[in-house]
């Protein structure tokens, strides 16, 4: 089919929406306080926020589909039950969905960790990406891993190891890294029709999805 009959007018006023919730505006009389001290075992998030236990600054996590690139993908993320749902379409060359959370203040030491873990439901076995952010710069450097959902009906767990990442910058990988785990500001997860350096992801298929994120705890 003629690509030029699939294109779509680019929705800007979602595209700033979206973004303006990411970006921190420079502020000279801004100090940010010193880390929160991550433990293993430390739950992070978990949907609702009704874990008391949970550490660090409040966060809520929101929509960062593929209009930031000019697609038409969409999603929605409910911070109360952890449900992300949405489409995700390849029209305007597009093909990707994603969540992430506003900078933390003050950021999170996790250098006594080992990695984070995901409490999940749902996913249809798909294959997902998480990132941590060192950086909070908007287009910085995604310490990222791939996983694939759950397949059990209930739900499970996955272990995403620091050690394990890779730095990526619009999912192409960038040498020259390196994880600054006393100085994390930010989580997302992403689904996408890319894996690594133009790679396809093999367990991927447009249209709807669903995943559930129940909780994100340190290791």
């Amino acid at each position: 089919s003629d690509a030029r009959a699939e294109r779509q007018p680019w929705d800007a006023f979602r595209f700033i929406r979206q973004s303006a919730r990411f970006i921190r505006p420079p502020n000279p009389f801004r100090t940010t306080g010193a880390a929160q001290l991550v433990q293993p075992g430390d739950v992070i998030w978990s949907a609702g926020g009704g874990n008391d236990a949970a550490i660090g600054p409040k966060m809520t996590w929101a929509p960062l589909d593929d209009v930031v690139m000019g697609g038409v993908s969409s999603s929605e993320f409910d911070n109360n039950t952890g449900m992300w749902g949405g489409n995700v379409s390849s029209t305007n060359n597009g093909g990707f969905v994603g969540i992430r959370t506003t900078p933390f203040d003050p950021p999170l030491d996790m250098t006594g960790c080992r990695g984070i873990e995901l409490r999940l439901r749902g996913g249809d076995a798909k294959r997902f990406k998480a990132v941590v952010r060192d950086s909070t710069d908007f287009n910085g450097v995604c310490w990222t891993s791939s996983f694939d959902a759950p397949r059990n009906r209930n739900g499970g767990t996955v272990r995403l190891p620091f050690d394990k990442q890779v730095p990526t910058i619009f999912a192409n990988t960038v040498e020259g890294k390196s994880f600054m785990a006393n100085n994390v500001v930010g989580f997302q997860l992403a689904y996408s029709k890319f894996e690594y350096d133009g790679g396809l992801n093999p367990k991927f298929a447009l249209g709807d999805f669903s995943l559930q994120l129940v909780e994100v705890k340190a290791y």
